[in-house]
């Protein structure tokens, strides 16, 4: 690393990185505090290179909706919809294996797939997908379900414990379950933006429980709203946390809030810049 292009605040931050020791939450808020660019994407090269080498992946997959119907009415979600709403939709499980079949001739290998917490779908609806789903290609990876819909449908639909849910889930198909739901984790926060919906101590449970299957998922965070940088760190620090205990996220997405169709307490947030989007 060229400790030159390094501003003079950061370099303790950058020679820690590049000794591959661990950043405090300290360290982290001045990295967010941080305005050089350069300086920050020279520092997560680094990082970048210790885990994964000079190499770059991706995942080439289908992502399906199968229901925007929910049960919950988050103050941030423009997609959630209640059964008698205009934009509501709910495809049948023979249109989603028709998309499918027609994405696998166009070489994917993966469908990720999630929805709303639907009210009235059966156990019997979901394992059905997913057995159908698998049987299209075995070799097809299956990654579907925020944590919150697992617990959904352990609770309602399933009536089983998260684990059994989870295993009946895989037996039936499930290769892996996705990060969504995260949000932010500091409890003032969710109590404004998604208010009903699983406390960050239940959606790092759905994960651990899954990890401990020795299951993979991802992980999210949700940013650009009303939260602080310090809720922001302190999510991280949470993430991290799980991580260190489990080793079983593949990877973390975080996701710039779209406040085009907001109301309430976020109608006046603008949306995250790019230089923001880059930070992040």
């Amino acid at each position: 690393m060229n400790y030159e292009l390094i501003p003079k605040e950061l370099r303790p931050i950058a020679e820690k990185v590049e000794a591959q020791q661990r950043i405090s939450e300290a360290d982290a808020l001045a990295l967010y505090r941080a305005n050089d660019l350069n300086a920050l994407g020279m520092i997560a090269s680094v990082v970048r290179e210790q885990k994964n080498g000079n190499y770059a992946t991706y995942i080439h997959n289908r992502y399906i909706n199968y229901s925007n119907i929910c049960i919950l009415s988050c103050q941030f979600c423009a997609f959630a919809a209640k059964k008698r709403d205009a934009h509501a939709f709910e495809y049948a499980i023979d249109e989603i294996i028709q998309v499918v079949r027609d994405a696998l001739c166009l070489g994917v290998t993966e469908v990720h797939m999630v929805g709303g917490l639907h009210p009235t779908l059966k156990k019997e609806w979901y394992l059905e997908l997913l057995q159908r789903l698998r049987a299209l290609n075995p070799n097809l990876h299956i990654k579907a379900f925020t944590a919150i819909e697992v617990r959904h449908l352990a609770q309602r639909i399933f009536r089983m414990p998260i684990r059994d849910t989870l295993e009946t889930l895989r037996t039936a198909g499930l290769g892996s379950i996705t990060g969504g739901g995260a949000e932010i984790f500091d409890p003032a926060v969710r109590d404004k933006i998604c208010r009903g919906k699983e406390t960050a101590a239940e959606w790092l449970d759905v994960h651990r429980t899954w990890h401990s299957m020795g299951g993979r998922s991802t992980c999210t965070m949700l940013y650009g709203h009303i939260e602080t940088l310090p809720q922001r760190v302190d999510h991280l620090r949470q993430l991290r946390g799980l991580q260190d205990e489990t080793d079983g996220f593949t990877g973390f997405v975080p996701f710039a809030f779209e406040p085009s169709q907001s109301h309430g307490i976020l109608a006046q947030v603008k949306r995250a810049s790019a230089f923001e989007q880059l930070r992040n």
